[in-house]
């Protein structure tokens, strides 16, 4: 179940991707509603599915204790689905009802795959995220 190009282009996450890259995007995401208490995702576990907030707030809770809220549109949950461990850092809660876009590992490594533009410009963006929060970890920022 694809979702439409104009729900996905002006989240941040897909900022500086072409109408064609974001089609191809758009047409391996799917949405779904998420239910306050709801756990998206568990630390330790395989990392199969990634995860876009359209609303809703959620809470990551870390092994170390540390913990932090996304809320913001467009803000990645599950980015460990394409890069090292593989396996989900954190634990995802929903904290209140709300709303994702969600595509699995298999086809997301695909997409990556398939077209090497858009791959990197998506790599760019998930290493980047990555780094951030490893420092902000690394600090006890989180």
């Amino acid at each position: 179940m694809s979702v439409d190009v104009k729900v996905i282009e002006s989240l941040g996450f897909f900022k500086g991707m072409t109408y064609e890259e974001l089609e191809q995007f758009a047409n391996l995401l799917t949405s779904r509603s998420v239910e306050k208490g709801e756990i998206l995702l568990k630390q330790g576990t395989p990392a199969l599915t990634f995860f876009v907030i359209q609303s809703g707030t959620y809470k990551i809770s870390l092994e170390h204790g540390g913990s932090y809220t996304l809320d913001t549109p467009g803000t990645v949950i599950g980015w460990s689905t394409v890069i090292g461990p593989f396996t989900y850092t954190g634990t995802a809660e929903a904290e209140t009802s709300g709303d994702v876009l969600y595509i699995s590992s298999h086809d997301f490594y695909q997409l990556i795959q398939n077209n090497n533009t858009l791959g990197e410009k998506i790599m760019k963006k998930i290493n980047k995220i990555s780094d951030e929060h490893r420092a902000k970890a690394a600090a006890g920022d989180l």
